[in-house]
């Protein structure tokens, strides 16, 4: 699985428009999956954190990351070396995420659906994330997360400069990573089928009368 040229220069160019965060975040996908001529984030000279995920506990550990290089059919691919290996998350310039233990309700993607909630469960409290919107096409699509008292946006369409084209809307991780009892997500909402933004939200760097804020990203294009 590789990204193709045009797949490359989208990241280029999307990444110009859309407001990034400080912080940078890597799924497993991103991790795993090889890239074409463009290395999707800088990783070397960076302290990066991992999210090991067991069948009974989840935890933060130090890992290191470094880019490795080879050539295929005349073109440049990056493949990212990770140790300790077994990470579903990486972070780096997040300091809300600490070393120590964490809590995962879902691990694995979660595609939203138009008319159908994600439900997530975190101790006692209770959320859902849900889309909005009445174009067949899903180009006015909203996506709003709620706990029962409060609701916040998350995505509107205007986000990013990038055509109207297949969009899609999953979850690849939820929990709680900042260690404050409450929920955080790591999403993939696009307006694209080519274009894959990973969004980290934490609900420790929420502002007053929201559920989670923006603190790290990555703008990755299909594999």
């Amino acid at each position: 699985m590789r990204a193709g040229l045009f797949g490359a220069l989208l990241v280029s160019l999307a990444g110009g428009f859309a407001a990034q965060p400080q912080g940078t975040v890597l799924t497993a996908t991103d991790i795993e999956v090889p890239h074409l001529i463009l290395r999707p984030a800088v990783v070397e000279g960076r302290v990066w954190l991992g999210l090991r995920i067991s069948e009974d506990s989840s935890r933060v550990e130090r890992v290191d990351a470094v880019w490795l290089g080879s050539v295929e059919f005349g073109d440049s691919v990056f493949t990212l070396s990770v140790q300790p290996a077994g990470m579903s998350l990486l972070v780096a310039d997040v300091p809300q995420v600490e070393e120590g233990p964490a809590t995962t309700v879902a691990r694995f993607e979660q595609v939203l659906l138009p008319g159908a909630a994600l439900r997530f469960a975190l101790g006692a409290r209770r959320y859902g994330l849900q889309l909005g919107g009445t174009d067949p096409n899903g180009c006015d699509t909203t996506v709003t997360l709620t706990d029962g008292t409060l609701s916040q946006p998350l995505y509107f369409p205007e986000e990013f400069l990038v055509s109207c084209d297949e969009p899609h809307f999953s979850v690849q991780w939820a929990g709680d990573l900042d260690g404050d009892g409450r929920l955080d997500l790591v999403t993939t909402f696009s307006p694209k089928y080519s274009y894959y933004p990973r969004r980290l939200y934490l609900s420790s760097a929420a502002a007053d009368g929201m559920l989670v804020g923006l603190v790290a990203g990555l703008d990755a294009a299909a594999a």
